[in-house]
């Protein structure tokens, strides 16, 4: 089974969560309240979000996190290599030529970096605006039509 950890996944959920209300200064202690994660898990995810140039921190009492970047320049690929580091399939794709014992009788090496390729362009393609719920047109059109601005959940 190819499966994210359960860091990137958290940090997934976390940015996507601050992608919803981009304008908003969100703590960690609401994130952690609002999504269901534990505070000090939320607390290490947004650390590195940070250190990743994902979110920017803003001190003080009234003080959390935003996003450093328009939600439609983040990947999902920037969110997992900031927690993960870079995304490769097996241990020979990350470990760097010559350095697997099986190298030298390996015929599936050159299709691993294909299929790592593939992975990496899919999560590339799917930015934290694409994440965000929208509201649907019925909606939309009806704040329209009574002068209301649409707004992200």
């Amino acid at each position: 089974m190819i499966k994210l950890s359960n860091m990137a996944d958290y940090a997934v959920v976390l940015m996507t969560h601050i992608a919803i209300r981009p304008e908003t200064v969100h703590s960690a202690a609401d994130l952690a309240d609002e999504t269901h994660i534990p505070l000090p898990t939320v607390s290490k995810v947004l650390g590195a979000m940070v250190r990743g140039q994902l979110l920017m921190s803003h001190r003080g009492t009234r003080g959390g996190f935003t996003l450093a970047q328009d939600r439609a320049s983040v990947t999902v690929s920037d969110i997992i290599q900031v927690v993960d580091g870079p995304v490769a399939l097996t241990n020979c794709l990350e470990d760097g030529v010559g350095e697997c014992g099986l190298e030298s009788g390996c015929h599936a090496r050159q299709h691993w970096n294909k299929i790592n390729t593939a992975v990496e362009d899919a999560l590339n393609s799917v930015s934290l605006a694409d994440l965000v719920p929208s509201v649907p047109d019925f909606f939309a059109a009806s704040q329209k039509a009574e002068g209301k601005e649409s707004q992200p959940f």
